[in-house]
């Protein structure tokens, strides 16, 4: 057995993967609490103010909301891209403990600290942390082979999700947008309660989506070349050839700004595509396995 399956169990690898999953949990907490405030608030209030059109305190409550979620956007998202970062950093230490890789400044900036780390991670890691990675990686001798199959894993687990989720939010935020839109005028109000009862609780929805389809946009670019050069590489093991450990190095800081990059998949999506995703990866694994080993 390889020493990433041997030592993918140790404890040292388990608090950094705790402790990267607990960042990766409070920045989609705080996506959670930016949809509520820009997206579920509104769209009630909307609602409600269709339903209940003599109702003065839900028209102040409507635009107060709407004025605090345009306020509160750009705040939400700098802390979120800050626990995103800080869990990207430790997910690439972690990786690059298993691999024997050293730390690149120049792509990943300050290495994140054990203290921190011991901040972050759970006293007891959870069980489903164990065995990250497929166990018959280990069966690999060649040590870079069994490192472009780890990278190859964590590229296929959830680049199927993306698409996916983005399609969803796309009609999420088409729908609802349109609904506060015509809720705003469907009485025969004027243009200004049009404006200000619906365009501007319409914009947070806007956003929301935006947000999405931009982060969306960046991460497209970095998995792209990442899943071109690990197909280029899984094709040279196949033929026997000697994969080079800086083309390994490169693939690993492609692989940190995509998560650096990457919008995060709320976790309620997360669970009901989990086993696919895991299956999916597996299986690309084992069918590498499977004719790696016949040659």
């Amino acid at each position: 057995m390889n020493k990433i399956i041997e030592h993918q169990n140790d404890q040292t690898i388990l608090d950094k993967l705790s402790a990267q999953r607990n960042l990766y949990d409070d920045a989609k907490r705080l996506r959670g609490l930016r949809f509520s405030i820009g997206v579920v608030s509104v769209v009630c209030l909307s609602v409600a103010r269709f339903l209940l059109p003599d109702n003065e305190t839900l028209e102040l409550a409507l635009v107060i909301v709407s004025v605090v979620a345009l306020v509160t956007e750009p705040l939400l998202e700098s802390f979120i891209g800050k626990k995103r970062t800080l869990a990207a950093q430790i997910q690439q230490r972690l990786d690059n403990a298993l691999y024997g890789f050293d730390w690149d400044d120049c792509v990943c900036g300050k290495e994140p600290s054990d203290e921190i780390i011991c901040d972050k991670k759970d006293d007891v890691p959870a069980d489903n942390l164990k065995n990250w990675y497929e166990v018959s990686i280990g069966d690999v001798e060649d040590e870079n082979v069994a490192i472009l199959l780890c990278q190859r894993e964590n590229i296929s687990y959830d680049s199927g999700l993306r698409n996916r989720y983005v399609t969803l939010s796309a009609w999420i935020a088409a729908v609802l947008g349109a609904g506060v839109l015509v809720l705003s005028f469907v009485k025969g109000w004027d243009l200004m309660h049009f404006l200000v009862f619906g365009v501007i609780p319409a914009i947070p929805i806007a956003e929301w989506f935006i947000t999405i389809f931009q982060d969306n946009s960046v991460d497209k670019e970095h998995l792209g070349n990442l899943e071109d050069l690990v197909r280029e590489e899984t094709a040279k093991a196949l033929d026997r050839d000697r994969i080079a450990k800086r083309t390994l190095q490169k693939i690993q800081n492609l692989l940190f700004l995509h998560r650096k990059s990457g919008y995060l998949i709320p976790g309620w999506f997360y669970c009901l595509n989990r086993n696919k995703s895991e299956k999916r990866a597996a299986y690309s694994v084992k069918e590498f396995l499977a004719k790696y080993n016949s040659d």
